[in-house]
């Protein structure tokens, strides 16, 4: 039988995570790009900054707690949740191969994206089979 509390546990927290990372790089866009080594250096470099790394993540964390109110949405959030930190693994894993020589931080957001798309497949495989599409 699927339990519904490990699955939106599970988006609740990619959601929460989303929407913080958000906004540490939309209000400290310097300070969290530096940690890997992005220099912004105009207000255009910012901006933009701001803009796709801040703003996209703190729109797909509401759409994650959007879906975390309907118990039909859970497993597509999960599932939305889990293939976009895997896309930023994949991506991220087939850089530090090709092009070499990552920062440790760059293992360590490589492991965390790992561990959090597996446990988001996983709650999406334990959802409510009635919000299965």
């Amino acid at each position: 039988m699927a339990s519904p509390t490990l699955p939106r546990l599970v988006l609740a927290a990619a959601a929460v995570l989303f929407a913080v990372f958000g906004l540490l790089f939309a209000v400290a866009p310097h300070q969290t790009a530096a940690l890997v080594d992005i220099e912004l250096p105009t207000n255009t470099a910012t901006i933009d900054f701001i803009a796709t790394y801040g703003g996209f993540e703190i729109g797909f964390a509401i759409f994650l707690f959007t879906c975390l109110r309907r118990p039909e949405r859970v497993r597509l959030g999960l599932l939305a949740s889990g293939w976009a930190v895997a896309g930023f693994a994949v991506a991220r894993g087939i850089g530090m191969v090709v092009i070499g020589g990552p920062k440790p931080v760059l293992f360590g957001a490589l492991a965390f994206e790992v561990v959090c798309a597996t446990l988001a497949f996983v709650a999406a495989a334990r959802a409510n089979p009635l919000s299965r599409s």
